[in-house]
């Protein structure tokens, strides 16, 4: 379920950085119309006014990763940088009482949350179309995650 729902996020914010066979190798293809843009915006927004606009890229991005690893057999994962970047996202050197950090550490959790429920539902009935662009990206070594590690296994399978 992550990883599908990862797949979506970052075919939609990376797939003009990957390219077709049938073009030419410095023209990018259309992105996927996503179904829920406007709620992905609306998160966004919130995120941003939580976290700030670089902490809400991270949380969007980790989100896309987890949702992707997770569907797609071609791609993993890679843990240490998942935890190491979601851990920092509520860490900023503020000072808070423990239920005000409380506070902050569920909503990043709740947000990624729906971060990750957003993509799952986007990407359910084109899972093949956005593993794909990723495996194509793992291929081209051009990697549209940095929390990606290829797999050995076979590119074309799905995980269950």
């Amino acid at each position: 379920m992550w990883k599908y729902l990862l797949a979506l996020s970052l075919i939609a914010t990376l797939a003009p950085a990957v390219t077709q066979a049938d073009k030419k190798a410095d023209t990018p293809p259309a992105a996927p119309t996503l179904k829920f843009e406007g709620p992905l915006n609306k998160v966004d927004s919130k995120v941003e006014t939580l976290l700030g606009a670089d902490k809400q890229k991270i949380l969007r991005q980790v989100a896309e990763a987890a949702v992707l690893s997770d569907y797609c057999a071609a791609i993993d994962l890679d843990q240490n940088k998942f935890r190491q970047e979601f851990d920092a996202l509520s860490q900023d050197g503020t000072k808070r009482t423990l239920a005000e950090q409380r506070d902050l550490d569920n909503k990043v959790a709740m947000y990624f949350g729906v971060y990750v429920g957003l993509f799952v539902a986007e990407g359910t009935d084109r899972l093949a179309e956005f593993c794909g662009i990723a495996e194509n990206a793992l291929k081209e070594q051009k990697p549209i995650s940095r929390f990606w590690i290829a797999t050995n296994n076979n590119p074309n399978l799905t995980k269950p």
